[in-house]
């Protein structure tokens, strides 16, 4: 058994690990606690509840005269390669983008107008340096810092996070977007028989990206998708944080007592205990979620890129989650039958905190004799 953690710790610790539906290790596992980018769980769980994993997220994009026409989305893995697919398909070419007075219209957004969430902003700051939150976006709503690069990809994005900034106005990025595809023209009789095209993005894909780079801008089109699937008018983060709470309470059997304010983790005023997330992640095993489940990374993809490498036979899947001053990290053992949740808030020390969380999680795996 691991060892019993004092009460003095200088920081906030909690975990639980939970076998045929029992708590069986647990430290200070009721205590609310920050839960960073574990919120993805949740977002991602009741997305998949809700929808179902083949669910479309269909844009389509039509020309009139000189007018492009988005309608429908949203759409979050939106990239320059879907937009040269697009392009090509209408019959526009670089030249005929670069002497038209082109504009770009939306129209049927599925989410509201709101593009920053309020518990974003920080130190009575007005700015939030997340991307803006928008129905279509190209690139989630960034840009390279170095306007010479122009080809990469959403992986590139996420990967060095460093060289790109959010967009002022995701409008004149999606624009931009479309001029600067390097696209074929057609000929007038191919142009009218092309003056539609249709882009799908699965929500299998979404959940994928999401979870896997621990994406916070497809976290929160889901999230905010999630009210407009109950309503059918413009999903926002204040209704849709009732429905989540409310599709988790009838899932679980009970009130989860938790605070929630945005999807991906982002927000400070997110609250949830680990005794909640391992019952959870435990129940989505239970009652066949286990499609879900296996979008989480796995030790060696992802965010657990360089973490747990000797642990492959374990059969891990689990979310990372980070904040200044939080880490966590749930998920499920395949080969325990176990899920576990363990979160470190207001941690200001010299060690790593997900050494803290990796070595806790490989003390469990060693007395039970899993490598």
């Amino acid at each position: 058994m691991m060892k019993n953690k004092s009460d003095d710790l200088p920081y906030v610790l909690s975990y639980s690990f939970r076998h045929n539906g029992k708590e069986i290790q647990s430290f200070r596992s009721s205590l609310p606690v920050l839960p960073a980018s574990n919120m993805k769980i949740l977002t991602g769980f009741v997305s998949y509840k809700l929808l179902g994993m083949n669910h479309k997220f269909v844009t389509e994009v039509k020309r009139e005269g000189k007018h492009i026409i988005f309608s429908g989305g949203p759409s979050p893995l939106l990239d320059l390669r879907s937009i040269e697919s697009i392009t090509e398909s209408l019959g526009i070419g670089n030249q005929e983008l670069k002497h038209s007075d082109l504009a770009i219209k939306t129209r049927n957004n599925k989410i509201d107008h709101h593009p920053l969430n309020p518990s974003w902003n920080y130190d009575n700051s007005a700015y939030s340096y997340q991307p803006k939150i928008t129905n279509f976006s190209l690139n989630e709503n960034c840009m390279p810092k170095n306007s010479s690069l122009q080809s990469f990809t959403l992986q590139d994005l996420h990967e060095k996070e460093d060289t790109f900034i959010p967009v002022k106005n995701p409008k004149n990025n999606l624009k931009n977007g479309i001029i600067g595809t390097s696209s074929k023209k057609r000929g007038k009789q191919d142009e009218e028989k092309s003056r539609s095209a249709i882009h799908a993005e699965r929500l299998e894909d979404i959940l994928d990206h999401m979870e896997t780079v621990s994406c916070n801008y497809s976290a929160e089109v889901l999230f905010k998708y999630l009210s407009y699937s109950r309503t059918s008018k413009p999903g926002s983060w204040k209704s849709s944080s009732v429905i989540l709470v409310d599709e988790l309470k009838k899932f679980i059997g009970y009130d989860p007592q938790i605070s929630v304010a945005d999807g991906s983790g982002l927000s400070r005023s997110n609250f949830l205990n680990t005794s909640f997330l391992s019952d959870l992640l435990m129940k989505i095993h239970l009652k066949g979620g286990d499609d879900f489940l296996r979008h989480l990374p796995k030790p060696g993809v992802g965010t657990l890129k360089n973490r747990l490498k000797s642990y492959h036979n374990a059969l891990i899947y689990a979310k990372t989650g980070s904040l200044t001053g939080v880490a966590a990290l749930s998920g499920y053992i395949y080969s325990m039958d176990t899920s576990f949740s363990i979160i470190v808030n207001n941690y200001l020390g010299s060690e790593k905190m997900t050494s803290i969380i990796d070595n806790i999680l490989m003390q469990f795996l060693s007395e039970n004799q899993v490598s």
